[in-house]
């Protein structure tokens, strides 16, 4: 399955608070103008038996009242809006997921489900960057077996719920862990522009230009925003975050929905 178009996305930190973090969601934020939401961040951590499950992040005690109001607010301003909660980066996750997936445990992949159904999200986004490195180390292999049984995890669960969950990934550095093996798992890849992914990355594995979307940075002053070429026959646009784009009235916000088409017309 594809990610719903047209997309106009964008990322919603729900950890620490100020300039460019959590900022209380409201119901005169642009959520009409926004498609989907990737709530960041939640993360891998151990657990007894061996394995790894997935859990919001841990030191930040606000984050499991935050997501129920984020999403009760976007979804009072906007009932087709899309909320998915992404896998964060830099806390060694990988390694608790290999470790989950190498000792038979393989809990990880249901953990992700068991969140998503409890705070009534849509789907499972992966934060791709640093992997081998502070995020965490995983064999090119291991990644891709993950990745497959996260997929037959939330079909799985679709099917048990009548509703379909997403998979989505976001990379820095090239094609980051994606490749010919796993990007058919992906209902849409996000190409970390600002991060130095693009989607051209991805076209050259075979994947579909329209399941790529461009991705901004909000945090400058002036952020670097793609030419109408850059982005046309993409999915659409997504940006780093709606709390950095207040500081600019949400501006890009509310370009990326007039660029993208969304909400489309009747």
């Amino acid at each position: 399955m594809s990610f719903p178009t047209p997309y106009a996305g964008t990322y919603y930190p729900i950890y620490n608070s100020g300039p460019n973090q959590y900022i209380p969601p409201t119901d005169s934020m642009p959520f009409d103008k926004i498609s989907a939401i990737f709530v960041a961040f939640a993360h891998a951590y151990p657990t007894p038996a061996g394995g790894a499950e997935l859990q919001l992040e841990q030191g930040q005690p606000c984050e499991p009242d935050r997501l129920p109001l984020l999403t009760l607010t976007a979804r009072t301003v906007n009932p087709d809006i899309k909320i998915l909660i992404s896998l964060g980066w830099g806390q060694n996750d990988w390694t608790y997921i290999s470790d989950d997936y190498t000792s038979g445990v393989n809990s990880f992949p249901a953990s992700v489900v068991a969140l998503i159904r409890q705070y009534q999200l849509d789907g499972f986004d992966i934060d791709d960057e640093s992997i081998n490195g502070t995020s965490g180390s995983i064999t090119q292999d291991n990644f891709d077996a993950v990745i497959a049984n996260i997929r037959n995890a939330l079909d799985a669960a679709s099917v048990e719920d009548k509703k379909p969950y997403y998979l989505t990934i976001t990379p820095a550095d090239g094609c980051g862990q994606v490749d010919t093996t796993n990007m058919n798992c992906f209902d849409l890849i996000n190409a970390q522009c600002y991060g130095g992914s693009f989607p051209s990355n991805f076209k050259s594995l075979g994947y579909p230009a329209n399941q790529i979307a461009w991705g901004i940075d909000t945090e400058p002053t002036t952020p670097d925003y793609p030419a109408l070429s850059d982005y046309e026959g993409l999915a659409g646009i997504f940006n780093w975050t709606l709390s950095a784009d207040s500081a600019h009235n949400y501006e890009y916000t509310l370009k990326i929905a007039s660029d993208v088409g969304y909400p489309p017309s009747a």
